[in-house]
């Protein structure tokens, strides 16, 4: 305790001058102590750390530097103007992570950051960009507090997540090569014309109805069961036509669902200031809503198919709800850990702000009576909904495909707890190094200024998109042919094709990866 006295008036000594105004004043709780500043001396913390004083080096030497490292932190543009920025910024993901900034940034008698909004929302108004230096200057109080701890526990956990997906990297490389061939079926692709058909379907949960595409071959063969496809939030049926035109070429038919609300033209409505952002009926509800709409006209045999029998296929929350609507309700804990997993804004897992929307969503009892033949799913989330083993009650066979390079659901803490609380011998995981979250996703060049709706840089994209989708469909195709024939897929380690390196695990060999 004498030595953090020491140290108080010790930083007094060498920042302060005398005649402190109240209004100026930002107290910062840093390693048990807390120290008063002006926002100027607030923003100039890094010019000291050079400086040869006994309390720098005091600093240096028991690892406490960073402190001065604050005002860099402070200066980087948090909040945008320009895309979806201010729009999420006034939604319930924005709230949260409001609340959880009102925690390291604290204002008296303000515990869900509204005070921080609205400083924010003023903001905007004058400038394109916003960093926290120019929330705090802006904020109407007297006093405030910054919790530097707080800030330093959220940027560990960000390194900490870049670390265990380095460390992923290298276990990979370490598996023992297979040296059979990852594709022993062949299916012959048609070299007749698609049928390609629009349909709507009318459902009481919509005012306009569900648009649907369906593409079949011209045979129709009586064995392959239709595959439902479901894009991810603010995608569209054009970024998936590739693995409709490779399935349906096979005798697949399949069927993509254009969920109002939550697609691509819904977000180009909330850019334009047509609309606000969506929320989790958007989200959940009406999706999950659309799917059993769609599964009701199957078996009531109004695609003209032989049989009513499903399989079903997503990208991202595509792929979450056909794992809400296949499996058990999501954990009756899910708010509680919800408070805890949004601790470090969910900036290297962003599927969290999603998943928590959940808890405040009555959900839906499941009408349809078949299961699904089987589950596909790229980039696939839910480690909250179902964080233990075996917990989504879902015993149909799954693939799911994944890329080391996914900063938006990282395979690590999020896409392998959801593989692991599946529960089928002949369940799949498809690990292809180098993709990303948007790997899936094929850009419409002649249409790229609307399909672009998040301006995603190509240094997120990953490497070579297109290939990543062809060595995904020809997976996609050598796992249905397993399952219809009741064998179970072999596991593939350490392999190249098409130029990438890729590896189709079993859980126990994703169990062995994910231990520390």
């Amino acid at each position: 305790m004498k030595y953090i006295f020491i140290i108080f008036f010790s930083f007094c000594g060498l920042f302060f001058n005398n005649g402190l105004k109240a209004a100026e004043k930002i107290n910062i709780k840093f390693e048990e102590m807390e120290i008063p500043l002006t926002i100027e001396q607030l923003s100039k913390l890094e010019k000291y750390k050079d400086d040869s004083t006994e309390l720098v080096d005091w600093l240096k030497k028991n690892g406490l530097v960073r402190v001065f490292e604050l005002s860099k932190f402070l200066e980087f543009p948090v909040f945008k103007e320009e895309g979806l920025n201010r729009e999420i910024l006034r939604s319930w993901i924005g709230r949260k992570i409001l609340t959880e900034l009102s925690k390291s940034i604290k204002v008296p008698n303000d515990n869900n950051g509204t005070e921080i909004y609205n400083t924010i929302e003023i903001l905007l108004d004058q400038k394109k960009e916003v960093s926290t230096l120019e929330i705090i200057k802006a904020l109407p109080s007297d006093e405030i507090s910054l919790d530097i701890d707080n800030l330093i526990l959220i940027i560990s956990s960000w390194k900490n997540e870049l670390s265990m997906q380095q460390e992923l990297l290298s276990k990979l490389n370490k598996l023992e090569r297979t040296n059979q061939n990852a594709f022993k079926n062949t299916e012959i692709k048609s070299t007749k014309d698609l049928i390609k058909i629009d349909k709507k379907i009318y459902a009481p949960h919509r005012v306009k109805p569900v648009e649907i595409e369906i593409w079949k071959s011209n045979k129709i063969n009586n064995d392959k069961e239709l595959i439902i496809f479901m894009p991810g939030l603010g995608g569209e049926i054009n970024n998936f036509k590739w693995i409709g035109n490779e399935l349906a070429r096979r005798g697949w038919p399949i069927l993509f669902i254009d969920h109002r609300g939550s697609n691509l033209e819904s977000f180009i409505e909330v850019l334009e200031g047509k609309e606000t952002i969506p929320g989790s009926a958007d989200f959940f509800l009406y999706r999950i809503k659309d799917l059993d709409a769609v599964l009701k006209a199957h078996e009531n045999g109004e695609f003209g198919l032989p049989n009513n029998s499903y399989i079903l296929m997503g990208h991202s929350l595509g792929a979450l709800i056909a794992l809400l609507y296949e499996g058990n309700k999501p954990s009756y804990q899910l708010e509680d850990k919800c408070d805890s997993a949004l601790k470090d804004f969910a900036v290297t897992n962003l599927s969290k702000l999603l998943q928590c929307q959940l808890s405040e969503m009555p959900f839906p009892k499941k009408n349809n009576t078949n299961k699904a033949s089987a589950i596909i799913g790229f980039n696939s989330f839910g480690s909250l909904l179902w964080p233990k083993e075996n917990s989504t009650g879902i015993k149909t066979p799954t693939l799911l495909i994944g890329g080391t390079y996914d900063l938006i659901t990282p395979l690590m803490n999020e896409q392998f707890r959801v593989f692991s609380a599946l529960n089928n011998p002949s369940n799949r995981f498809l690990i292809i190094e180098g993709a990303s979250h948007f790997s899936p996703i094929r850009i419409n060049k002649s249409y790229e200024g609307n399909n672009d709706v998040f301006k995603i840089s190509e240094s997120f994209i990953g490497s070579e998109p297109i290939l990543v989708q062809d060595l995904s469909a020809k997976f996609i195709v050598e796992f249905l042919k397993n399952i219809k024939d009741q064998k179970i897929p072999s596991v593939v380690k350490n392999q190249r094709d098409l130029g990438l390196d890729f590896h189709l695990l079993d859980l126990e060999t994703i169990k062995e990866i994910s231990e520390n």
